[in-house]
């Protein structure tokens, strides 16, 4: 019988151990705002910026992280 290959999540799912809390931002969407207006990547606000999806695997583990986008820029703040 086939099985299926489960689908890869945006977001990984922690195993056993620290964890991170992912919380919408104003202060990252307000950069994110910025960053989409200028057509950069990088605001003083921002611990990481991206243009399209962030990469959680480079957010550091155990801590609490505001996030916000506008379009395809993101502002992760720590």
């Amino acid at each position: 019988m086939p099985t299926t290959e489960p689908k890869p999540s945006a977001t990984p799912t922690p195993a056993d151990g620290p964890t991170t809390t992912w919380y919408t931002s104003s202060a990252a969407t307000d950069a994110a705002r910025r960053m989409s207006a200028a057509g950069t990547v990088g605001d003083p606000a921002c611990t990481m910026a991206a243009v399209g999806r962030p990469d959680p695997a480079l957010v550091p583990h155990a801590s609490r992280i505001g996030i916000g986008h506008h379009g395809t820029y993101w502002c992760l703040v720590r």
